[in-house]
């Protein structure tokens, strides 16, 4: 990001000192403050969702590793200050065995319908949802659903709107990028 719009500032002090028309100075400053908004928004986004789950990420070193290094101390900070602020306002003052971030009670791992605690306190990714995405390079007739009874052809340089769940696999392996 630092990159890209030192380089267009560059350019627009360029432009300054050339006497290029104030119409044309003035556009290029509108596409970089356009381009400067983009990425901070999208950095914004990111972030808040590292925050919202980041106990999730924080379990697993697979999520971790996908993170950056700035990234990965932000969530293992935003982590450590959850604990830390939890603890010090509310489970220090529960009896032994209430006192987990994570778990409900000490004797219990699982609620009465035989989920995990940890699942259903610690928010996790909606997988079902809808996201926008384009192909790499031709897939081929794509199997979307368990039963096999939505197939899509996925060509290259296409967008879709598929379910996550259904493309996660092609997401890691590289085969499609997320819009």
């Amino acid at each position: 990001m630092g990159s890209y719009s030192s380089t267009e500032e560059e350019t627009l002090d360029d432009f300054g000192e050339s006497g290029v028309d104030d119409l044309v100075v003035s556009l290029y400053q509108m596409d970089l403050d356009r381009t400067l908004f983009l990425l901070r928004s999208y950095l914004r986004l990111r972030l808040q969702k590292i925050e919202k789950y980041m106990m999730h990420i924080s379990k697993s070193e697979d999520l971790l590793s996908r993170l950056s290094q700035q990234e990965q101390r932000f969530a293992k900070s935003c982590t450590e200050m959850m604990e830390k602020h939890l603890e010090q306002s509310v489970l220090s003052k529960l009896p032994y065995g209430y006192d987990s971030v994570t778990r409900q009670s000490l004797s219990s791992t699982e609620d009465d319908m035989g989920i995990p605690f940890d699942l259903i306190i610690i928010p996790e990714p909606q997988l079902d949802t809808f996201v926008f995405c384009k192909t790499k390079s031709d897939v081929g007739a794509f199997q979307l659903d368990d039963i096999g009874e939505e197939v899509v052809d996925l060509v290259a340089d296409d967008l879709y709107v598929l379910r996550y769940k259904s493309i996660k696999g092609l997401v890691e392996s590289g085969q499609i990028d997320l819009i």
